[in-house]
């Protein structure tokens, strides 16, 4: 009987049913909004690691997620339309901009992949800086409304006034789009994006595409982003420059690698555990000066002692444990029964 989901669409399955079932137990408004957190920086995470699954690490990541908290902010702000106008806005210009850089930025590997990703990043910063109108400045915006109110069929009508019908949401729009690329990468794209982070150069000899491709992934992770970021932008209310700099970046990258980023469920993980330890952070303002420095040494520590991620520890702790018990174990070599009254074993 064939599988029906494999291991790792389980325990999907099992986060999800999860999240869904948090705010029935718990009420408290900080704890959902720390649960919202999480949920927006899962999304980030997936998308970042998304791309990462060709062997190319973006440190554009977090430009787009402020594309796409921009576009949607200025649609509903400037152009008073809705915000689900605001959210098919958000991905439409960071799909615009990623396939107009991705061309230029795509053909670079190693080092100058990294330097013109980052060269990019700031660049984008510094625009929303630099024009006061219409993206606020160093400022940014603030005030930015809430999601506009779903009315489905038969009168009932969902308001996003509370944390919990936002929560709902984020976790809703996290299941569909983690879907697509949970799909994306157990089928024939996946493995074509595998094969071209290990040898790229021999994917495209025997006639894959292997710019195309890069660009689809740098086009989903990109879009995941820029989601994210139009859901961070009406949940908070506010978005200015400073909140997407080189250090964000390197919160994403953690929460990835800590996480694992050789399996799909590792920026769950990374993102989880991070973002509470952030907000655990805060309750204590000394440590709080020091958040990118513990950020950095977690990220050291789980590259020397975990390089796939903490993912990774429950089989580690299982192969530790058989290896225990094979050094523990005693093997004693089989007799014949005419031989076995001459054995004599010997006492400690």
């Amino acid at each position: 009987m064939p599988k029906l989901v494999n291991r790792t669409g389980f325990w999907l399955i099992v986060v999800a049913v999860t999240a869904l079932a948090v705010p029935s137990v718990i009420r408290s408004p900080y704890h959902i909004h720390i649960l919202t957190m999480i949920a927006i920086n899962v999304l980030i995470a997936s998308g970042m690691r998304t791309i990462m699954t060709t062997g190319l690490v973006s440190f554009a990541h977090a430009a787009f997620v402020a594309i796409g908290g921009y576009a949607s902010a200025l649609t509903v702000m400037r152009l008073g339309l809705n915000s689900w106008v605001g959210l098919v806005a958000a991905l439409l210009a960071a799909a615009v901009v990623a396939v107009i850089f991705g061309l230029i930025l795509l053909r670079l590997k190693g080092t100058y992949f990294f330097i013109a990703t980052t060269a990019f990043g700031e660049l984008v910063t510094l625009i929303f800086i630099r024009f006061t109108n219409p993206f606020g400045g160093a400022a940014g915006l603030a005030n930015i409304p809430v999601p506009t109110s779903i009315t489905i069929p038969w009168g009932f009508t969902i308001v996003f006034e509370s944390k919990i019908a936002f929560y709902y949401l984020i976790v809703a729009f996290n299941l569909v789009l983690l879907s697509i690329a949970y799909r994306l990468e157990k089928g024939r794209m996946g493995t074509i994006w595998t094969g071209i982070a290990q040898a790229s150069d021999l994917c495209g000899s025997i006639g894959i595409n292997v710019m195309l491709y890069k660009m689809i992934a740098f086009l989903v992770g990109s879009m995941m982003a820029a989601a994210a970021g139009a859901f961070q932008t009406h949940y908070l209310s506010h978005i200015s420059p400073d909140s997407f700099g080189f250090l964000t970046l390197v919160n994403y990258l953690v929460f990835v690698m800590v996480g694992g980023s050789k399996k799909f469920v590792g920026p769950l993980i990374g993102a989880f555990l991070l973002t509470l330890f952030s907000e655990a952070l805060r309750m204590y303002e000394q440590l709080a000066l020091y958040e990118t420095i513990i950020y950095g040494v977690a990220l050291i520590l789980s590259v020397m002692f975990f390089p796939d991620g903490l993912v990774s520890l429950p089989g580690k702790i299982f192969g530790w444990y058989r290896e225990l018990n094979k050094r523990g174990g005693v093997s004693v070599p089989s007799a014949s029964p005419n031989q076995s009254a001459d054995i004599e074993l010997s006492q400690p």
